[in-house]
C-alpha cells in the first residue's frame, strides 16, 4: 500500500509586517517525502535569509541525491562554523517519511517532533549527542497510515515563558495540549496545525513573542493513478511494458488508440467504442480491467487545460473531463511512456489547433501535477 504524506503548515512572524524568521520546504520522490524546517537566528530579514538559505541547501542536497545523513552533516558543518559569527546561522529539523510509513528524524538544536495517532501522542526514542556546541537528536520510527508527525520551531516551545511557564510551553506542554484534543475518529491536519499555532500565539505576552511555525505531516492511504500512453520503441518489449503497468496497484488509464490496441492484442481482449456526449472530444473505449481508455493526443491536450478547472465545471460523459478528474484526485501518478514514434502527430494541422504531440503534452501534464503537490513518477520504454 502506498502511504501519502499531506503537509499542513501555519506560520507567523514575530512582528506583524516583518518576514518570518522561520522557513520550511518539502521534497517528494518515488520513495519518500522529505520535510525541512529551519529557524534563523533572531527575527526579521536577517533571520529569514538565514532560514531560507538553510532550507535551500538541505533540499538542494536531497535533490542532488545525497542521503538524509549526508545532507544533514553538510549543512550542520556549515552551521558549526557560523555559530557565534556574523555569518547566516539557522537551526533546523530534517525528517523523511518513506511511502511505507518508516520515518527518520534529525534535529540540530531544534525542538523534537512527536507522533500523533487518533488516540495518543507518542515521543520517538531519540538518540542525543553533541557536535561542537550543538545538541543533535535523531530517531528512526514508524508513522503509520492515519498518523501524523508534528514539527515546530522554538517560537512554540518558548511560548508563555516568564508569564505562564518558567521555561516556556516546552515540548511536553505541546504534547499535553494535543492530547487534550484526542481521541478522534480521524486526524484533521489543518485543524491541528492551526490550533497549536493559535495557542502558541496566545501564550506569548502582548508586545513579545517569536517567529512561530507549526508543520503537521499526516500519513494516509494514497490514491495511485497509473497512466499508460504510447507503445515501446522496441516491439519485443510490448509484453513486459504492459505487464509492468497492469500489476502496479491503483487505477489504470490508457491514453492512445494505438496503445489500447496493443494492450487488447496482448491480453486477447476486444475494444469497444463507448458512447460520448462530447461534441469536441474523441470517444473513449471499453477494455476489460481498465478504469478509463481514451484517444491520445487530443484528449491529453484537453485534459491538460482542465486541470485548473473546478470539478463542477466538468462535463458528464466526456473523456477529457474523466481523465482530468482522475489525475486531479490522485496523490501519485505513475506514467508509463512509450517511446515509439506516433506517425502523423507532427502534422501542421495539429500545431494550428495548439495541440502538443504526445510526449510533450505528457511532460506538461506531469509538470503541472507536480506544481499541484502530487508525486509524478515516469517509466519510459
Amino acid at each position: 500500500m502506498y502511504i501519502h504524506t499531506d503537509l499542513f503548515a501555519e506560520q507567523s512572524a514575530k512582528k506583524h509586517g516583518d518576514p518570518c524568521g522561520d522557513a520550511w520546504g518539502v521534497h517528494r520522490d518515488h520513495l519518500s517525502t522529505t520535510i525541512v524546517l529551519a529557524d534563523g537566528l533572531g527575527s526579521g530579514i536577517k533571520a529569514h535569509i538565514a532560514a531560507t538559505m538553510c532550507v535551500a541547501r538541505l533540499t538542494g542536497h536531497i535533490r542532488a541525491g545525497s542521503s538524509l545523513r549526508e545532507a544533514f552533516d553538510a549543512v550542520a558543518a556549515t552551521m558549526d562554523r557560523a555559530w557565534g559569527t556574523a555569518e547566516p546561522f539557522a537551526v533546523f529539523t530534517l525528517a523523511r517519511l518513506l511511502s511505507n510509513g518508516q520515518a527518520s528524524i534529525l534535529c540540530y538544536e531544534t525542538p523534537t517532533p512527536f507522533i500523533i495517532t487518533t488516540s495518543n501522542t507518542q515521543m520517538p526514542d531519540y538518540r542525543i549527542y553533541t557536535r561542537n556546541r550543538a545538541v543533535v537528536r535523531e530517531a528512526v520510527c514508524k508513522v503509520d497510515k492515519d498518523e501524523a508527525l508534528l514539527l515546530f520551531s522554538d517560537g512554540v516551545t518558548q511560548a508563555g515563558i516568564g508569564k505562564h511557564f518558567a521555561e516556556g510551553w516546552e515540548v511536553g506542554g505541546v504534547r499535553r495540549f494535543v492530547q487534550s484534543m484526542l481521541p478522534v475518529d480521524r486526524l484533521e491536519g489543518q485543524k491541528l496545525a492551526d490550533r497549536v499555532h493559535q495557542q502558541a500565539k496566545q501564550l506569548w505576552s502582548p508586545g513579545k513573542g517569536d517567529d512561530i511555525t507549526v508543520m503537521l505531516a499526516h500519513n494516509r492511504k494514497g490514491v495511485v493513478v497509473n497512466l499508460l500512453s504510447g507503445p515501446p520503441i522496441d516491439r519485443a518489449k510490448d509484453q513486459e511494458f504492459v505487464a509492468d503497468f497492469v500489476r502496479n496497484p491503483g487505477i489504470h488509464i490508457i491514453a492512445g488508440g494505438s496503445t489500447a490496441k496493443m494492450v487488447a492484442r496482448l491480453r486477447n481482449d476486444k475494444m469497444v467504442i463507448a458512447a460520448s456526449e462530447s461534441p469536441i472530444t474523441p470517444p473513449s473505449y471499453f477494455l476489460e480491467g481498465f478504469e478509463l481508455v481514451t484517444e491520445g493526443m487530443v484528449t491529453l491536450n484537453q485534459a491538460f487545460h482542465l486541470l485548473d478547472e473546478p470539478f463542477e465545471k466538468y462535463r458528464p460523459d466526456d473523456p477529457a473531463s474523466d481523465l482530468a478528474n482522475h489525475l486531479k484526485m490522485a496523490d501519485r501518478v505513475n506514467i508509463w511512456l512509450g517511446s515509439a514514434e506516433n506517425i502523423g502527430e507532427d502534422a501542421i494541422e495539429f500545431r494550428q489547433q495548439g495541440l502538443y504531440p504526445r510526449k510533450k503534452i505528457i511532460k506538461a501534464i506531469g509538470d503541472h501535477l507536480i506544481k499541484q503537490g502530487k508525486l509524478v513518477v515516469y517509466k519510459t520504454f
